[in-house]
């Protein structure tokens, strides 16, 4: 239900007139009184409606400044963490047998004070055994599982898992995963290169015995056990080789050398190696024939990364030699949450935000990518496309290491009677950039951005109610749409909301700002116009137009006045 506290925002550039403030208006709206209240994130661990018991929970803060803590389950599969000072932690479980399944990163992210519940499930298992032409056990060779789908049917870039090494049967067995589709590899090197192994020079061997391009896909259900069979085919592999030049000098001597297999247009199975800053050169081994991207990241002085454009290479029957990457640091974007009070009668003595609770994150928009990448028809290189902080207590934010594209910011906050009034930039000279809103944020590698500055206004309203559903109704999404009815903010798009329906019918929508609007609830077909966040995107510029003129036809009004809260609000289903 869309009644959890949160507004996602995107980053927009409207240039609006700066908003002073005074130190003592700035300590009024953080209650200062609150700063130092610890407080505790407790909740549950569960898994098919059952308390998971002795998992094991991890709470770190969202910008890093504080140790993780770690605490486990109890029998009925609770856990607390004390002594939290304000601010936004993420929160993760890990339990043997069990797993997560990958979410957005924002959703595992909660604030001191939260009561949550973890779900986990069974995880799947896939064991076999590996041998040679003449039935003969092969004997320590790393195996290895590759997800290429999730559950959903979705392409996946996930890691795989770790290397397992067979026993002397020649058997092996790999637990702990996700469900979703895998192909399952013999030989080759290690997905780290760590360790040396009598099978690091063989091109992988995949299931049943065959190269990547013929390998079987293996469907994995939740505690599902698979059995698969390798005959391994002991051909050997070539050889990638080339230097890493850093324009920065890193803190860590070992500078990481990723090498990607791409498979129908999405990066595949993937290894990496390192390259010591000192010594020139690094080099892979037991490469199959293939087109591959390569490229270096590492950490520099500061935390910061430095990353290479990646290389498309093609590996056909002889070894790739003389590859050079550069790597260069990431783009950063730096800003200020400024609040703007009101003097409105009604809005006195409401809670205002706490920037320790305050997630400001940037998210790169898949549909524009760099021209390098969709030159080459392949997803981005993986990693590097979001980050996350919370503002210090002057409003102040970093966001860092992000690779080059498009992006959208996201404001997520605690406090009901705020809204995003505009996120802007610095004025420039062409003013249809300053307003991000609509065109997006566009990073280069390096780029230094500040100045972004997200004004939250007081006087956000709250329309809660329920949808009539019909008792004949067909299964699918339902989405209710707060649109702008007043012509002159037709273009605003931080006043276009979208909140899921819950089986029961119900809805919330939280920080709307005052105003007149459509309301509109109706079966969603399209997933960029399922969420806010997606429907504010400048893609859908033509999806607001129909969606306002739909609600405008439904003719559901809504006057909505500073810090009002719609309780009980009726809506009809439209028919689509």
């Amino acid at each position: 239900m869309l009644g959890t506290p949160r507004l996602v925002l995107l980053l927009t550039a409207a240039l609006l007139a700066p908003y002073s403030y005074t130190l003592s208006t700035q300590a009024l709206a953080q209650g200062s009184d609150n700063n130092t209240k610890l407080s505790s994130i407790k909740g549950r661990v569960l898994a098919d409606g059952q308390a998971v018991t002795d998992a094991t929970v991890t709470v770190s803060s969202v910008n890093s400044s504080r140790q993780s803590r770690t605490v486990p389950t109890n029998d009925n599969g609770d856990f607390e963490f004390k002594g939290l000072e304000p601010g936004m932690y993420r929160v993760e479980v890990s339990a043997p047998a069990y797993v997560s399944m990958p979410a957005d990163p924002d959703e595992s992210i909660y604030r001191a004070g939260d009561s949550i519940t973890l779900n986990m499930i069974k995880a799947g298992v896939i064991t076999g055994k590996v041998v040679t032409a003449g039935n003969d056990p092969v004997v320590a060779v790393r195996v290895r599982a590759l997800m290429i789908r999730d559950a959903n049917g979705r392409p996946t870039r996930t890691e795989p898992s770790r290397d397992r090494l067979t026993d002397d049967r020649g058997v092996y067995r790999i637990f702990g995963l996700v469900p979703g589709t895998y192909v399952i590899s013999a030989g080759g090197r290690g997905f780290s290169g760590t360790g040396a192994n009598a099978y690091d020079n063989d091109a992988p061997t995949f299931a049943p015995s065959s190269t990547r391009d013929t390998a079987e896909e293996i469907s994995l259900g939740s505690g599902e056990e698979r059995t698969v069979e390798i005959r391994y085919r002991g051909t050997g592999g070539h050889a990638v080789s080339g230097n890493v030049n850093a324009l920065s000098t890193p803190e860590n001597p070992w500078l990481r050398v990723n090498l990607a297999r791409i498979v129908n247009s999405t990066l595949d199975v993937s290894v990496f190696t390192y390259q010591n800053a000192r010594v020139k050169g690094f080099e892979f081994q037991g490469v199959a024939d293939g087109d591959y991207f390569i490229w270096t990241s590492f950490a520099a002085r500061g935390g910061e990364l430095l990353v290479s454009e990646p290389k498309r290479i093609t590996v056909k029957g002889a070894d790739v030699t003389g590859i050079e990457l550069i790597a260069r640091p990431l783009a950063s974007v730096a800003g200020t949450v400024v609040l703007e009070p009101s003097m409105v009668a009604e809005c006195k003595d409401k809670r205002r935000p706490l920037f320790e609770e305050t997630l400001v994150s940037l998210q790169r928009n898949q549909k524009n990518l760099p021209k390098q990448e969709t030159a080459t028809q392949t997803v981005d290189v993986p990693l590097y496309g979001s980050s996350q902080a919370t503002p210090d207590s002057a409003g102040s934010f970093q966001l860092r290491n992000l690779a080059a594209g498009q992006y959208n910011l996201n404001l997520r906050m605690f406090a009901k009677y705020w809204y995003l009034r505009s996120v802007t930039l610095p004025a420039g000279k062409d003013p249809t950039t300053n307003d991000i809103a609509r065109s997006l944020l566009t990073l280069k590698s390096g780029d230094r951005v500040t100045g972004v500055k997200a004004t939250l206004a007081e006087g956000a309203a709250s329309v809660s109610g329920q949808v009539e559903l019909p008792e004949d109704r067909r299964a699918g999404t339902i989405v209710v749409y707060v649109v702008p009815a007043e012509k002159d903010k037709a273009d605003e798009v931080l006043r276009y909301f979208a909140a899921p329906v819950d089986a029961d019918g119900s809805f919330t929508q939280d920080h709307v700002p005052p105003g007149r609007y459509w309301a509109l609830a109706k079966f969603v077909t399209v997933e960029n116009e399922a969420t806010s966040t997606a429907l504010r995107l400048p893609s859908q510029a033509a999806a607001r137009v129909r969606l306002r003129r739909e609600a405008e036809a439904a003719r559901v009004e809504l006057e909505l006045k500073p810090c009002q809260i719609v309780r009980d609000q009726k809506l009809p289903l439209a028919s689509n």
